[in-house]
């Protein structure tokens, strides 16, 4: 090899890291669904062990597929028992009423403050055309959410996909798991070594992210239906299945979340009376959610079961959206704690070889590893 191609050597890898970013951003619509089914996989690899050691491979992939498809329709079940009641008060939601609506409740929270303080604030309120603009200004934000979300996947099209392919995927990587022992056997042998170090750590490292991440979302969506429980709202178990469902999804979800929360709020606030106090009380609930998420439950269950400080899970969730986004919230975590991983077995030692090297290397070119001439004793002369 001689000198030039080492120098041209970095920009081939660069060249071909950027062909295989663009060939997988184009493949999305297929690597999306497989991704997900290999996470999902990681967390049922315990039980599909012990279901292979009675029902054999087979039957086991397929129970462990089955788990996967009917979790969420028993998760769905509250949404359905509330159908009946949500589409009473979904009727009421006239488009044409909402902004006088609005109006409305907007005078009568006024009328219930004192009035020197509802005299202040009347002169600042929002006209019926700023209450237009605003719901005009929200639609388009909604909109562009959810197209920025639909085009990741790759379109309406991309999302069929995924349904239809994550089944699919799941069995076939159930059926033929482990995987690690089949990639170990194709690999070198000089590559073995290290991936026995590395693939394993990584492997387990996102088993625990995901069962942590699942459990935090049980957590916050239990909560939330306690609160609104409290509360007297109407459907509280499916808006908290909306809201742990939603946790899963940085960003989108929990604002979703919230929009079905303030909906049922002004509608039927339960105890609250509606209106604009009950959007003010969705709102409050929003943001304890929210804060409880981000501050306890993310930093002391996700964080600490990936070995990581609150500190480093909080500044990898706020520097991952500030990247990339959507993505960036979705991946922060896990690419933390893959990088540790990597950075541990694979970067440190060669930082540490490299370092040994130039200890004994003086910038002349010549070692300076010689050994020291011993100390004069009594003899000499």
């Amino acid at each position: 090899m001689t000198e030039r191609d080492d120098r041209f050597r970095p920009w081939l890898r660069l060249a071909l890291a950027a062909v295989l970013a663009w060939l997988a951003w184009r493949l999305r619509t297929v690597l999306v669904p497989l991704a997900l089914a290999w996470l999902l996989t990681l967390v049922l690899e315990p039980l599909r062990r012990r279901l292979a050691a009675r029902l054999g491979p087979s039957l086991a992939a397929a129970a462990c597929t089955a788990v996967l498809v009917l979790a969420p329709l028993v998760l769905v079940l509250p949404l359905f028992a509330d159908l009946s009641g949500f589409l009473t008060w979904a009727q009421t939601l006239e488009p044409a009423e909402l902004l006088p609506r609005l109006r409305e409740w907007q005078e009568a929270l006024l009328a219930r403050l004192p009035p020197e303080l509802s005299e202040r604030l009347a002169a600042s309120s929002l006209t019926e055309q700023q209450w237009q603009l605003l719901a005009a200004r929200a639609t388009g934000v909604v909109l562009a959410v959810v197209h920025a979300v639909v085009g990741f996947f790759g379109g309406f099209f991309g999302l069929a996909s995924l349904l239809l392919l994550l089944p699919v995927f799941a069995f076939y990587l159930f059926a033929g798991a482990p995987w690690l022992p089949r990639i170990r056997a194709a690999l070198p042998p000089a590559r073995r070594p290290g991936f026995d170090r590395v693939a394993p750590r990584i492997e387990e490292v996102l088993r625990v992210y995901l069962g942590a991440r699942l459990l935090v979302a049980l957590l916050k969506g239990l909560l939330a239906f306690a609160a609104l429980l409290a509360l007297g709202f109407p459907g509280a178990d499916t808006l908290g299945l909306l809201v742990g469902v939603g946790s899963l999804i940085p960003v989108l979800g929990p604002f979703l979340a919230f929009l079905a929360m303030a909906a049922v709020a002004m509608v039927d606030g339960g105890h609250t009376g509606g209106g604009l106090v009950g959007l003010a009380a969705a709102g409050v609930l929003y943001a304890v959610l929210e804060t409880v998420e981000g501050y306890l439950l993310l930093p002391r269950l996700v964080g600490r079961s990936l070995g990581l400080s609150d500190f480093a899970v909080l500044l990898a969730v706020l520097a991952g959206g500030a990247l990339l986004g959507f993505l960036g919230f979705l991946v922060a975590i896990p690419a933390v704690a893959v990088g540790r991983v990597l950075w541990v077995e694979l970067v440190r030692p060669r930082l540490a070889a490299a370092g040994a090297v130039d200890a004994v290397e003086t910038p002349g070119g010549s070692s300076s590893s010689a050994p020291a001439p011993p100390p004069a004793g009594p003899d000499a002369s």
